[in-house]
């Protein structure tokens, strides 16, 4: 009768010494841990590194749709400003006539009241004016412009206001003897005096615009970031050639066009990680691929190593004798407990094994590998951090638009009321204010320019306000000579006005003092106003106003913003805090670091 192999086996083992049943045993047993230990780590490792990717995706595409959603109610904004201007206004009100040079001034009056507004919006490509009669206006350095008012104009008919956004199309113009792929507003505009229709208006947005705004997220070498709409035809992308072409075919649209976050799917015979956000203004997705092998290319690289150092030691382990056995045993049990610490998510452990043998060797690259680990999820954290500035960014670039709504106001109150003296103050005031704001891109200044920033807008306010508004500087120069972020004071002093003293009775004052105390600079800004409620003064820095429910009021908003800020730089033993007495006024004192000029902030 045949004997079978497995009882074969064990005959063979127990044949054995004690010595090599011992080294048989331990060889198996490593080589299984160590095969074993790589395709977990590099499991679980892998599906950590597929979900931070879907969560870092996810964060960009929300920030390219907050880009997005910025753009669009700019130009929105920028399109109002537009139809209300004066002399657009004056131009499209005024009849027809076959007088050629008045023909041409009306003209050159138009294309140069556009013209200003596309200069200083780098985000508009073209501004076009349709009239009644078929005559087109438009911002200038444009060409056969075909004229595409009548479906609008007959689409409007019916609306006393028609607004509506084309998807990316052909541009119906040549601009540098080039068409380009465009999104346009269409609005419709009537006369300010008697609500006669005048005309349309139409803002184009170049698509190389759109895609800018994502073109540098780092999706890997072979990963992109693009928009479809609805039908599953690309809108933008930065690879030109996938505009107007469909992906409605593909696996992933289906799934994308009704489900936000991220999935795996096959193409091609490879597993792409794809991410998506629903974008429901012009009901477009924004969709990133990145191919799986591209996230896990680290990890992999680690498991190799991990693997080849295993073999290693395997390889050495089988020619161990008994006596050394032993003295393995101990070292191998430290090392399980450690790893069984790293798969729990301690990154903190640390191999200290001295000898220098494959087990001091393995403990080595361990720790390499533990270290690396370590390197990327501190990476991944700075990665927020950035994201968390550009948030402010964002939330902070909603205090300028206001200010200028407010101020461009004012100056138009100002010639209404022909007080051209003030109207030109204002301007070069305004001029200021914004070179001050610019600083050559930099986030950081001195408290000097800061200073001199916050005074220019304190002067515009006095203009609009008069004598109803007075205010001081009390700052020791020693103050000017440090660093400080730009724009701290600004909204600090919009809140105290709008907020303070915009609802008190009699005149209203500003006192902005500037010290040094024990090596940190101490900025106050008190006002006499009506105070702050205790139960609203006790919500500012929280993460909801009192009001928030009713959208009244927005008075914590730079101050919340403007602390976050401080803290985000300098660190949280710095910031702003805020004393008030109903009824008496506010006091917002402002702490921060003495960084010279020079110095490094981050």
């Amino acid at each position: 009768m045949a004997v079978s192999i497995p009882k074969k086996l064990t005959d063979y083992y127990y044949s054995l010494s004690i010595n090599k049943k011992i080294t048989l045993s331990f060889t198996l047993a490593l080589s299984m841990l160590i095969i074993l230990l790589a395709v977990i780590a590099f499991r679980i490792s892998s599906g950590i590194l597929i979900d931070k990717a879907i969560e870092n995706t996810a964060q960009n595409l929300k920030l390219v749709s907050e880009k997005l959603e910025i753009i669009f109610d700019n130009a929105e904004n920028y399109s109002k400003i537009a139809i209300t201007n004066k002399t657009i206004q004056e131009v499209m009100s005024e009849p027809q006539t076959t007088n050629q040079l008045e023909n041409y001034n009306k003209y050159f009056a138009m294309q140069e009241s556009l013209r200003n507004i596309v200069d200083s919006k780098t985000f508009v490509d073209a501004l076009i004016v349709y009239d009644l009669h078929q005559t087109i206006y438009d911002s200038g350095s444009l060409g056969n412009i075909k004229n595409v008012s009548s479906f609008y104009f007959e689409k409007f008919a019916s609306s006393m206001y028609g607004v509506e956004w084309k998807n990316t199309h052909d541009s119906n113009y040549l601009k540098e003897n080039d068409s380009r792929n465009v999104i346009s507003l269409f609005q419709k505009f009537n006369s300010a005096k008697t609500g006669v229709p005048l005309g349309l208006l139409q803002l184009s947005i170049d698509e190389r615009y759109i895609a800018n705004q994502y073109s540098n997220i780092d999706m890997g070498a072979s990963g992109n970031i693009f928009i479809v709409n609805k039908n599953g035809i690309v809108a933008s992308d930065t690879r030109k050639d996938r505009l107007y072409t469909s992906i409605s075919n593909t696996d992933y649209f289906a799934w994308a066009i009704k489900d936000e976050g991220g999935k795996v799917f096959k193409m091609d015979g490879q597993n792409y990680l794809v991410v998506s956000r629903s974008y429901p203004r012009f009901d477009w997705v924004i969709i990133g691929i990145v191919p799986i092998y591209e996230i896990t290319k680290d990890n992999r690289i680690l498991t190799e190593k991990f693997i080849g150092i295993g073999a290693l030691f395997v390889l050495a382990a089988v020619i161990l004798t008994l006596l050394i056995a032993k003295s393995i045993t101990s070292p191998l049990n430290v090392i399980k407990e450690t790893i069984r610490d790293v798969q729990e998510g301690n990154l903190d452990v640390k191999l200290n094994i001295k000898s220098r043998d494959e087990i001091g060797a393995l403990a080595k690259e361990f720790n390499k590998m533990v270290g690396n680990t370590k390197l990327l999820m501190n990476n991944i954290i700075e990665e927020q951090k950035q994201k968390r500035e550009y948030e402010l960014a964002v939330m902070q670039s909603q205090i300028n638009p206001h200010f200028l709504y407010n101020t461009l106001e004012s100056i138009c109150g100002l010639a209404d009321l022909k007080r051209n003296a003030d109207v030109v103050k204002i301007v070069n005031q305004l001029a200021q204010f914004y070179r001050g704001v610019l600083s050559k891109g930099s986030a950081i200044i001195t408290m000097e320019d800061e200073i001199v920033i916050t005074q220019t807008y304190l002067e515009i306010l006095k203009i609009r306000y008069g004598d109803q508004m007075t205010y001081t500087m009390d700052i020791d120069p020693v103050v000017y000579h440090y660093n400080t972020i730009k724009l701290l004071l600004q909204p600090i002093v919009e809140n105290s006005i709008y907020h303070g003293l915009k609802n008190k009775r009699g005149k209203g004052h500003i006192a902005i003092q500037g010290r040094i105390k024990e090596d940190r600079l101490i900025i106050s800004i008190r006002d006499n106003g009506v105070g702050i409620p205790k139960e609203k003064l006790d919500s500012i820095f929280c993460g909801r106003d009192v009001n928030q429910d009713n959208n009244k009021d927005k008075g914590g908003f730079g101050l919340k913003v403007t602390n976050e800020r401080i803290k985000l730089y300098f660190g949280t033993e710095y910031g702003v805090e805020i004393h008030s007495v109903f009824g008496e006024g506010t006091v917002v004192t402002i702490t921060l670091p003495t960084l010279e000029t020079g110095g490094d902030l981050e």
